[in-house]
């Protein structure tokens, strides 16, 4: 994958994701300043019963059932290590190969 130049990772705020911990993990994405990325909650992404939800733009990646531990490793593995997490994809919008 190509380096980025921007990304955007996009955090789902809406009822079920909020319900299911959406701000803890909004939160844990936030406390590491990445460079070249910006962190922001959104509304509803359409996948409610799979969140949390986070998005990564322009990638678009779709992960599911984020907790603020897989956030770290989002940061880790995709956001500085430019390699998205094969098994937190949701896998109706990444099946596997």
């Amino acid at each position: 994958m190509d380096s980025p130049s921007q990304r955007q990772v996009l955090v789902c705020q809406y009822r079920t994701c909020t319900k299911d911990g959406a701000g803890q993990v909004l939160a844990a994405l936030q406390q590491q300043k990445i460079p070249n990325v910006t962190i922001i909650s959104c509304g509803c992404l359409g996948l409610c019963g799979s969140g949390p939800i986070v998005m990564v733009l322009p990638d678009n990646v779709y992960y599911w059932h984020i907790t603020p531990k897989k956030a770290q490793a989002i940061i880790a593995t995709h956001l500085l290590g430019n390699t998205p997490i094969q098994s937190m994809l949701h896998p109706r919008l990444h099946p596997k190969q």
